[in-house]
């Protein structure tokens, strides 16, 4: 019983949605997470992504929108998820709402 109820506040504590907005001299992107606990220690993480690329004036062009979703394993050990695909690592920072995947920064909103 105690391992369960771990894995639901894990979930609880996990779940919600993050978002980061970058800028460089090429490109100006939004992504957006959507952590959800699906069961035990696994995690659904559904990414959005829309972007702009720059002109050489740095005027932006299209909007350009991209889905992606990916199972991920939460470690209670360490504190981080591994997603399953490409073996991105995910940490978070619970009292800060700070998500983060590999260098970039995400701050949860729900």
């Amino acid at each position: 019983m105690l391992f369960c109820a771990g894995c639901l506040k894990s979930g609880v504590e996990l779940n919600g949605t993050y978002v980061n907005h970058a800028a460089s001299e090429f490109s100006i992107a939004d992504d957006t997470l959507v952590v959800e606990h699906v069961s035990g220690l696994d995690y659904l993480i559904h990414r959005r992504t829309g972007y702009f690329l720059l002109d050489d004036a740095g005027k932006p062009g299209k909007r350009v929108l991209e889905k992606e979703e990916w199972k991920a394993v939460y470690d209670e050990g360490s504190g981080t998820m591994t997603e399953n695909r490409k073996g991105r690592m995910i940490s978070f920072d619970s009292d800060k709402g700070i998500l983060k995947l590999e260098n970039s920064l995400f701050q949860r909103i729900n």
